[in-house]
């Protein structure tokens, strides 16, 4: 969120005891309390119920507190599970949830993608293979780059939908959401099924100029597949991650008889 700052005047005295803003005090005093191993590695973290009653602060006050620990890896937060303490130094790397739907809609929400290409493309055997697609089939193929909240480039995303369904808007245009949630409000194509496979691979030239990083540099690519209500893969996405800044989390819920 942007900070309009006034232009003080050339002739007015620099203001030297002024404290700093709540958000950053706030989170000077978290910080210490998670540096000090108070909350542990771990454990919950407080709720912000519980934080804006203790600390008498805005809302706005506390998540940008919050939202500074998170992105330097202090602390994890889930929409509606609550928070968990992961370190108590801080680490520059971004963690990606993935448990449910709704961590899908988070990290889309966490993150903004922009799109570079948009073009109708036939698989042929080997691109057919790693995407675990039948060949020859006709794709509307995206291509784009995913920042963080931050601006940081985070990936390098290559996006493949099924051309049999509606026309993607040109230029790609979804709002805050993914494609495959677009594809349900516009074609009625309702998300059942998902499978990933992870691996590791160099940083191509074309995706080191894009992620600031030097080509053959360690990644990590994901590809993601989609699949429909008559189980058929209509959505296909690989993205390439340095592997240093970039952890993918998985967490199930195990029954117990």
């Amino acid at each position: 969120m942007a900070t309009v700052r006034r232009r003080a005047n050339s002739s007015s005295k620099t203001d030297t005891s002024a404290s700093p803003p709540r958000h950053e005090q706030l989170y000077l005093l978290l910080r210490a309390q998670l540096e000090s191993g108070e909350f542990p590695v771990g454990g919950p973290f407080p709720t912000e119920e519980q934080l804006r009653a203790e600390h008498l602060v805005s809302r706005y006050a506390l998540r940008e507190a919050l939202q500074r620990l998170e992105s330097e890896g202090f602390i994890l937060r889930r929409r509606g599970s609550g928070s968990s303490v992961i370190s108590r130094t801080p680490v520059n790397i971004f963690r990606h949830v993935a448990s449910s739907q709704e961590d899908l809609l988070s990290y889309a929400f966490a993150t903004r993608v922009l799109w570079h290409e948009l073009r109708l493309i036939r698989t042929d055997g080997r691109l057919a293979r790693l995407l675990g697609c039948d060949e020859l089939r006709q794709w509307q193929y995206l291509r784009g780059t995913r920042y963080e909240e931050n601006g940081e480039p985070l990936g390098v995303v290559q996006v493949y939908v099924d051309a049999a369904l509606a026309s993607l808007p040109n230029p790609p245009e979804f709002g805050d959401q993914p494609i495959y949630r677009w594809l349900e409000q516009h074609c009625g194509v309702e998300l059942v099924g998902l499978s990933q496979d992870i691996m590791a691979k160099p940083l191509t030239t074309a995706e080191a100029e894009l992620l600031n990083d030097r080509p053959g540099a360690a990644a990590l690519q994901i590809v993601r597949r989609y699949f429909d209500s008559a189980n058929a893969i209509y959505v296909i996405s690989v993205t390439s991650y340095r592997s240093h800044d970039f952890v993918y989390n998985i967490r199930s819920q195990l029954r117990r008889n």
